[in-house]
């Protein structure tokens, strides 16, 4: 058996530097890329940065207060983990030790519906809230399929996903041969055999998990319930992508509280309240679609600006500290939610390492409000920072 050091993360960047070195190249940089020039990808950082405090001074905050709700869900903190397929081909631990480590801080975990454990595994994995978020995988048939099983799972909330109409062309992923996603499996390993050859301790995990890459809650989406294979399902997606028809009809069949995902303007945001939405995600995929799709932190005014009085509106991409949280709160987001911080931690060591993660952005949000003066998350609006001027 293969033993190394549990890995300590000082910061985000440490849990990246280490995926990188523990994770097989094609892996790494599924996870670490974006769409074409990785502009977007780019943008969502730099826009957090460019972002600046005004902070209360003489002010003793002692121990801030950050605990707040999503959708009707009590959370610790307004950090949420976002949604990510694949995750079973970076660690074993997959999504049901991201899950469990969410459960653990007090936030929300939401799963895939390109998940490599199943809605039910999930579940059970887990007592802490899940949200389900909504991929058309074997279009419409399958996508109420998919709806179905998360309500009588339990799930708290769903969250539909509106901007994959087509997949954005991931530069890095075509070079390693990774267009289908994280599609290594016993039938190709010798085509990514350089990849895995130097990364022993991966291809250990790999091979004891049995090389499963197949996308769970696919299994009984295909003709009379027999499993689909991923190729399918993403034809499947692609062939039928949500529109605001279809927006329509799960309003109609999901009771619990509903966002739709991957809206970067004031028009589709109204669009969303007006079909019945409970709150927006302001994202660009993490920059794996679009790109030159706007920062998100950059898009999120105009949206609180249209909408921010009658929805929750949530943030992701480009959050690697827990001062971006503040700055985002502070813009008018609910809360934001994180992608590839959790991933990478979960490349480097696992469901412990997750809980490092978000651990440690959890103090370092605790850090951000002393230093700023600020008693509550629910204290900050947009005098608590300075944004750059723009034409």
């Amino acid at each position: 058996m293969l033993v190394s050091k549990r890995p300590q993360f000082v910061n985000v960047d440490d849990a990246r530097r280490l995926a990188k070195r523990w994770l097989p190249r094609m892996i790494f940089d599924y996870v670490d890329g974006g769409a074409r020039s990785e502009l977007t990808r780019d943008a969502n950082r730099a826009a957090f940065e460019e972002v600046t405090f005004r902070p209360r001074m003489a002010v003793h905050v002692g121990s801030p207060q950050t605990a707040t709700t999503v959708l009707g869900t009590g959370v610790s903190m307004p950090l949420l983990v976002s949604p990510c397929g694949g995750l079973r081909a970076v660690h074993p631990d997959g999504d049901s030790g991201v899950a469990r480590a969410a459960d653990r801080a007090g936030t929300v975990f939401t799963l895939s519906s390109a998940s490599g454990m199943s809605i039910e595994e999930v579940r059970d994995a887990s007592s802490g809230p899940l949200w389900f978020q909504l991929y058309f995988l074997g279009g419409r048939a399958g996508a109420e399929v998919l709806v179905d099983r998360a309500a009588r799972a339990n799930y708290r909330a769903l969250v539909v996903t509106v901007d994959t109409p087509v997949v954005g062309v991931r530069e890095r992923d075509v070079r390693n041969g990774m267009t289908q996603g994280p599609n290594v499996n016993a039938r190709n390993i010798v085509h990514f055999a350089p990849h895995v050859a130097v990364r022993p301790r991966w291809l250990y995990n790999f091979v004891r998990d049995g090389m499963s890459i197949e996308v769970a809650n696919a299994r009984a989406l295909g003709p009379g319930g027999t499993p689909m294979r991923p190729d399918e399902a993403s034809a499947a997606l692609i062939a039928e992508p949500p529109t605001w028809a279809d927006i329509e009809w799960i309003r109609r069949e999901w009771k619990g509280p509903l966002a739709i995902k991957g809206l970067l303007t004031a028009e589709d945001a109204r669009r969303a309240l007006d079909h019945g939405a409970d709150g927006v995600v302001v994202s660009n995929h993490g920059g794996r679609q679009l790109d030159g799709a706007p920062a998100t932190l950059r898009a999120l005014p105009e949206i609180v600006a249209a909408v921010g009085d009658q929805l929750e509106i949530f943030l992701d991409g480009g959050v690697r500290r827990g001062s971006d949280v503040l700055r985002a709160l502070a813009l008018g987001a609910r809360a934001v939610m994180i992608g590839r911080p959790y991933v990478y931690a979960l490349g480097a060591d696992g469901e412990r390492g997750v809980d490092q993660v978000l651990s440690l952005l959890r103090d370092e949000l605790h850090n951000g409000m002393g230093l700023m003066g600020c008693h509550s998350v629910h204290d900050l609006d947009p005098s608590w920072v300075a944004t750059p001027r723009r034409n």
